[in-house]
């Protein structure tokens, strides 16, 4: 509940290391598809995180959403992630630019889930609770898109 996450070597059931950075609880987590060592983090700090997950070092960091980030995946072409919150916002953002290049603010409530979609990968589905039901609300073509909607 610190923010601090525990990272384990799942194969010999051995703790490896803390990860440090977040001063909240940490929401969501995804691992890059095509850099397994690649760790992105979203927590109630409002910030995403990259780590390295191997190395402990923080790699990058993103900022823009007004609230607690609640959802995160990223692209299986590792260009980009997409983050919900309860700010009721999600964003797309750029992995090498760091930064978000867009937000679809529509929302009625906190979003909790922005799947990309397989198998390119190039729509994200996203999911709003509206009165503890789940439903989607838009999917995006292209993992990058230039205005917003």
């Amino acid at each position: 509940m610190d923010g601090t996450i525990a990272v384990f070597d799942v194969v010999h059931a051995k703790f490896l290391h803390h990860l440090e950075g977040h001063n909240m609880p940490v929401r969501s987590m995804a691992f890059s598809p095509v850099d397994p060592q690649v760790l992105f983090t979203a927590c109630d700090d409002t910030n995403i995180h990259m780590y390295d997950a191997e190395g402990k070092n923080l790699a990058g960091a993103m900022s823009g959403h007004t609230s607690w980030v609640l959802s995160m995946d990223a692209s299986p072409d590792d260009a980009a992630i997409a983050t919900g919150s309860s700010d009721r916002t999600v964003k797309l953002w750029d992995i090498s630019m760091r930064s978000a290049v867009q937000t679809t603010a529509n929302h009625s409530d906190a979003v909790w889930g922005v799947p990309f979609r397989p198998p390119d990968g190039t729509e994200i589905a996203q999911n709003a609770c509206l009165s503890q039901t789940m439903e989607i609300v838009r999917r995006w073509a292209g993992a990058i898109i230039p205005d917003v909607i």
